[in-house]
């Protein structure tokens, strides 16, 4: 189980929910610089994007080794970002909205600032709007993989990675509990959808209840929040082990959690949560 390879025959599929309710107004530090949590989000996002394109540049081309679906969940709604449900890698290559000159500052190994400007290109913009209707986007995504996996059987199964800094407002934790259950039922010949879940850290979140990608024998935060994401976050297959080893630690097997993580470190845990793009061939 989890060792199929990615192949143009045998796609992967990337699914991200992303939290677009009010509460991402509000403003953190992200790359040297006071920017909503919104604005960092999307940034985060576009780039995973732009670095899921370039591992599957060929010469002159994308290979078409990807399926992608962004669904943003605010207000009362959970809506798809990419137009339809699902756009392939090599129509994600053409179809972005802006580019953006971005200020970046970086510290260095020895401690001295480094500003640079870069271009990037954007895909999805900011937003932040109302409450935090996750259970219809879990909904949504069951389907989406539903569908997906019925056109992909042999696949490895779709990575579904949800991004969030609060509780769900159209739902009790029964009810998310339920909803992940039956997303994660969905399947290929190869496995289960993984569903990975990110809280990100506000300001007056506490260093001391960080969690990310905890063993399964580890302690898990006392916020009731932090065990239902737990609780619903998959278990990860053996192909995570090493990369997860050297970001977090402890032993496997690992759960797809972070909690309170600092938005400057998602870059990373997305890498890993798209760690298939690393099978190509």
């Amino acid at each position: 189980m989890y060792t199929s390879q990615i192949t143009r025959s045998r796609k992967g599929a990337i699914l991200l929910l992303l939290d677009l309710s009010g509460s991402m107004a509000e403003t953190i530090i992200f790359e040297g610089r006071e920017e909503s949590k919104a604005q960092a989000l999307a940034n985060v996002v576009n780039s995973l994007v732009e670095e899921i394109i370039s591992r599957c540049q060929k010469e002159h081309f994308v290979g078409d080794y990807f399926d992608i679906a962004i669904v943003g969940y605010s207000g009362t709604e959970a809506v798809s970002m990419l137009g339809r449900s699902w756009k392939s890698i090599a129509e994600v290559d053409q179809m972005y909205r802006s580019t953006r000159r971005r200020f970046i500052t970086r510290t260095l190994p020895d401690g001295r600032k480094l500003s640079t400007i870069v271009e990037s290109r954007e895909w999805i913009a900011p937003q932040s709007n109302g409450r935090t209707p996750m259970g219809k986007a879990l909904k949504m995504a069951k389907r989406l993989t539903s569908w997906w996996c019925s056109k992909h059987p042999e696949s490895f199964p779709p990575i579904v990675i949800n991004i969030s800094d609060g509780e769900a407002s159209d739902a009790s934790h029964d009810k998310i509990r339920q909803l992940a259950k039956s997303l994660c039922e969905v399947g290929t010949s190869d496995g289960n959808v993984l569903l990975m879940n990110i809280h990100i850290a506000t300001g007056h979140d506490s260093a001391e209840s960080v969690m990310c990608f905890p063993s399964e024998s580890a302690a898990v935060p006392a916020s009731r929040y932090a065990r239902l994401l737990y609780d619903i976050s998959s278990t990860l297959p053996e192909v995570y082990n090493r990369e997860i080893g050297e970001f977090a630690g402890g032993q496997p097997p690992y759960r797809a959690i972070c909690y309170n993580a600092p938005i400057d470190e998602v870059v990373s845990l997305l890498a890993i949560g798209s760690l298939t793009t690393d099978r190509i061939i």
